[in-house]
C-alpha cells in the first residue's frame, strides 16, 4: 500500500511538472507562434485582408510569413523586388501584423496583411497572382504553397555553406534560385531526388546596391569582425563569439588596427548563454579602448554592406556574410573562423574554408600575421578570385538583379506556354 501511495505521489508530481513546463512553453514567444498556427486552421478564423499602398493585385508576390526578428531576411531583398516592380507589378504579402507595420517604413511596394490561413486563401482567390517568391523556409510558406495556380520560387536570404542553407523542403518549390555552382553542388549532394533543372543560377541580387562608407576616415587598417549567430542547434552552430570572440578582439587591439564589431541580429535570441557573455565582454573591451582614446566601433545599426566599404579585412564565420564580402570585395582580406578547431572538417564542409586562412583556437595567437597575409598576400588574392567564380558563376556586382528578373520572366513564360 505504501509503495502504491509513493508511486501515485511521484506520478502526480510528474504531471504537475509537465503542466508547469507546458505553461512556460505556451507563454513563450515560441508558444505564441505555435498557437497562432493552430488558430490559423479554423475556417471561421478570419481577421480580414489589410492593404497598405495603392493595390493588392500584382503579377508577383514577395511572401514573408515571419515575425520582426527575421525581417532582415526580407529587407535585403526589397531593393531587388522594387526593381522587379518596374517590369512586373509586385506586392509584398505578409502574415504577421508587427512585420507588416514595420515594412511600411522600409519600402514603397504595396503591402498586404493576410494573418490567418483563411485570409490568405481569400486573398489568392481575389487575385490572379502568377509567381510567389520566398526568402526563407518558414513553416508558413507551405500555407501559401498549397495554391496550385502560382509558381513558387525559393531565393533564400544568403549564400552559405551552413547546414541550414540546405533543406529537403527545397523539393517543394517549383524553382530554386541559387547564387552559383557551389549552391547547386550543395543541393544535389545533400537533397536526394531534387530535380537539377529547377536550380537556377542568378548570383546575389541583394548585393547590387549602391553602398557607401559610413565610418570616419582612419589611417589605421580597419578589421571588421562580423560573426554569425549560434543557430537553433549544435549542427548549425558556427559562431566564433563564445570560443574566439574576446580573444580575437584583444589581439586586434594589441596589433593597433581599428576594430569594427558587427554582431549578428539574432545573436541574443537564445537567452542567457556563453555567447551572450562573450558578446558583452567584446562590447566592454571595445568601449574601454575607445574611452582611452583608441576609437573602436560597435556597429549594430549600420548596413553590413556599407560596413564592407570601410573594412580592409573581414573576420567572419562560415556564413553568408563571408561570401557576400567575397562577392563584393574580392580584392580585400578575408579570414574564416573554425569554432571546432577541426581543420579537416572545415575543409570538407566549405570551399572557402579549404582555401583561405582559417582562425581557430590553435592559430589565434598568430592573428597579426594572418591579418597581414590576408591584406597583402598574392596567393590569398588568387584564392579569393577562384572562390568567387566557384560560388557565383562569374556573376559580377551589378549584374545579378537582371539575371534574377530574367529568371522570373522565364519561369512565368515557361508556365504559361
Amino acid at each position: 500500500m505504501a509503495q502504491t501511495r509513493c508511486t501515485q505521489a511521484r506520478d502526480a508530481q510528474m504531471r504537475r511538472q509537465f503542466r508547469r513546463a507546458a505553461r512556460l512553453l505556451l507563454d513563450s514567444n515560441t508558444g505564441s507562434y505555435l498557437k497562432s498556427l493552430v488558430r490559423d486552421t479554423g475556417p471561421a478564423r478570419r481577421k480580414g485582408i489589410f492593404v497598405h499602398g495603392s493595390r493588392q493585385s500584382a503579377d508577383v508576390i514577395a511572401y514573408f510569413g515571419d515575425s520582426l526578428d527575421k525581417m532582415y531576411q526580407l529587407e535585403q531583398w526589397l531593393p531587388t523586388f522594387e526593381r522587379l516592380n518596374l517590369n512586373r507589378p509586385v506586392v509584398v504579402v505578409m502574415r504577421n501584423p508587427e512585420s507588416f507595420a514595420a515594412a511600411k517604413d522600409i519600402t514603397d511596394l504595396p503591402l498586404v496583411l493576410a494573418e490567418t490561413q483563411p485570409d490568405l486563401i481569400d486573398l489568392y482567390a481575389q487575385n490572379d497572382y502568377r509567381l510567389a517568391i520566398y526568402v526563407n523556409n518558414s513553416m508558413r510558406n507551405f500555407q501559401s504553397m498549397a495554391e496550385t495556380s502560382i509558381i513558387h520560387v525559393h531565393v533564400d536570404h544568403g549564400e552559405s555553406d551552413k547546414t541550414s542553407s540546405i533543406s529537403n523542403q527545397l523539393k517543394a518549390y517549383d524553382k530554386v534560385f541559387v547564387a552559383g555552382q557551389a549552391a547547386k553542388d550543395r543541393c544535389l549532394r545533400a537533397v536526394w531526388g531534387i530535380d537539377p533543372n529547377k536550380l537556377i543560377s542568378i548570383g546575389r541580387p541583394p548585393l547590387d546596391g549602391d553602398f557607401q562608407r559610413v565610418l570616419p576616415a582612419d589611417p589605421r587598417p580597419t578589421v571588421l569582425y562580423a560573426p554569425t549567430w549560434q543557430g537553433e542547434n549544435e549542427a548549425n552552430n558556427f559562431t566564433s563569439v563564445d570560443v574566439l570572440g574576446p580573444e580575437i578582439i584583444r589581439h586586434l587591439l594589441a596589433d593597433g588596427v581599428r576594430v569594427v564589431y558587427r554582431p549578428h541580429p539574432r545573436l541574443t535570441d537564445m537567452g542567457e548563454s556563453s555567447v551572450q557573455q562573450a558578446d558583452a565582454e567584446i562590447r566592454s573591451t571595445l568601449s574601454d579602448a575607445s574611452a582611452k582614446g583608441s576609437e573602436q566601433f560597435i556597429a549594430t545599426d549600420q548596413s553590413i554592406f556599407d560596413l564592407f566599404e570601410d573594412a580592409d579585412v573581414l573576420i567572419s564565420d562560415i556564413s553568408s556574410v563571408s561570401l557576400d564580402f567575397l562577392y563584393l570585395h574580392t580584392d580585400k582580406g578575408l579570414i574564416i573562423t573554425d569554432r571546432h578547431d577541426d581543420p579537416s572538417g572545415t575543409r570538407s564542409q566549405s570551399a572557402i574554408g579549404a582555401e583561405l586562412s582559417v582562425l581557430s583556437s590553435s592559430t589565434v595567437q598568430g592573428l597579426a600575421e594572418i591579418v597581414e597575409q590576408a591584406l597583402n598576400g598574392s596567393n590569398a588574392l588568387s584564392s579569393r578570385q577562384r572562390l568567387k567564380s566557384h560560388y557565383f558563376d562569374g556573376h559580377q556586382a551589378g549584374e545579378s538583379t537582371q539575371a534574377f528578373i530574367d529568371a522570373v520572366e522565364h519561369a512565368i513564360s515557361e508556365r504559361e506556354n
